[in-house]
């Protein structure tokens, strides 16, 4: 049964959802300010009973604390955001891209006199919660989500209607006019697969990367739609998603080479991990380069995750990021409006430097 009805709850969701008060909050409880606050602040004096009946009307109306009105005292203003969409132990960011980020929004930002804030555990406790509590709480005035969305993501369309500026770095398919800086995933399936069909193969394997986020979708659409253009039905055994392990990795493509009819190996993990792609060959009894072909991806230009790999395909996610971060800080002075809508298209190197991309090159982490 719930805390507080139907009714109720929608006489005070104002403003989409995000009008409740710590005072809204007090009196549905039957409490003061002070109880409620001594709730949100996790002190000692309540008894269990009325701080369960405080949090679950929060939880009930999505009551999110004012940060910024805690702050009036000290005269704080808001910051700058960075969080994340997805929990890093399911998608491990590499600490040297957050490095990286810090130093662009420095440059963008932090010149300026802006504060920075990172919001780096939104999944804090093994809870699942809103990686856009800094918008709600009044600390951030403009965000930077920093990693892949999920599919059915519906926290990025209620940051769109704030009118607030952000930038994601990631596109939604349900939210085609969301701000955003990113890489045209679908478009480096697209050539990757395109390239390995005009070299006159028709049995082509994907390994793909994101299996519940928007850019696993992407690269299956674009991987799908050139084989349509030359009329090959989509084998549904040919396609593998990776998580970030180097023994899944491994597995993946030892499965995928076991099928002595696969001639192609379109590497979009996301890993950039030579070392678990030739495990997986090796296990398959297939060399790279000599009885298959393989197209990698990298985050690196003019850089070779794989030397026997036919071709790479170079991800600009770097670039995209910069350009974007560079448009939101004019939009958050007012020298333009929003939406941010920056996307790179991925680049087809068939001849790259010899060597493998460094491993501080990589944007995520290996957990195994």
């Amino acid at each position: 049964m719930s805390v507080i009805g139907d009714k109720r709850r929608e006489q005070f969701l104002r403003a989409g959802g995000e009008a409740w008060t710590i005072y809204d909050v007090a009196k549905e409880a039957g409490v003061s300010a002070k109880t409620v606050s001594r709730v949100l602040n996790e002190k000692s004096g309540v008894s269990d009973e009325t701080r369960e009946r405080i949090l679950s009307i929060m939880r009930a109306v999505d009551y999110h604390p004012h940060i910024g009105a805690r702050g009036l005292r000290g005269k704080l203003r808001g910051c700058i955001g960075l969080t994340v969409p997805a929990p890093l132990d399911v998608v491990p960011v590499n600490q040297a891209f957050f490095l990286w980020l810090f130093a662009e929004l420095y440059r963008a930002f932090g010149i300026r006199g802006e504060y920075l804030c990172f919001d780096m555990n939104p999944y804090f406790g093994g809870r699942e919660t809103d990686y856009a509590r800094g918008f709600w709480e009044k600390l951030f005035k403009a965000c930077v989500i920093a990693g892949p969305l999920s599919h059915n993501d519906t926290i990025l369309e209620r940051i769109h209607r704030s009118g607030m500026p952000y930038m994601a770095m990631g596109r939604l398919d349900s939210l085609p006019e969301c701000s955003c800086a990113t890489v045209d995933y679908e478009e480096g399936a697209r050539i990757s697969t395109r390239f390995l069909l005009d070299r006159g193969h028709r049995r082509i394997a994907m390994l793909k990367a994101f299996a519940e986020f928007q850019p696993g979708v992407e690269r299956r659409r674009g991987y799908t739609k050139a084989l349509e253009e030359d009329g090959i039905a989509v084998d549904e055994h040919l396609i593998r998603s990776a998580t970030f392990g180097a023994r899944n990795i491994a597995d993946m493509v030892y499965r995928l080479l076991s099928d002595p009819t696969v001639t192609a190996l379109i590497d979009s993990s996301a890993t950039e991990d030579a070392t678990s792609l030739r495990e997986g060959a090796r296990r398959a009894g297939r060399v790279p380069g000599k009885d298959f072909e393989i197209v990698a991806w990298t985050y690196a230009d003019n850089a070779a995750v794989l030397h026997e790999a036919s071709a790479h395909v170079w991800l600009p996610v770097r670039e995209a990021a910069t350009e974007g971060i560079e448009q939101l800080a004019a939009w958050v002075e007012g020298e333009r409006s929003g939406p941010i809508q920056v996307i790179h298209r991925p680049i087809l190197n068939e001849t790259v430097a010899n060597g493998e991309v460094p491993k501080p090159k990589r944007l995520f982490e290996l957990l195994d």
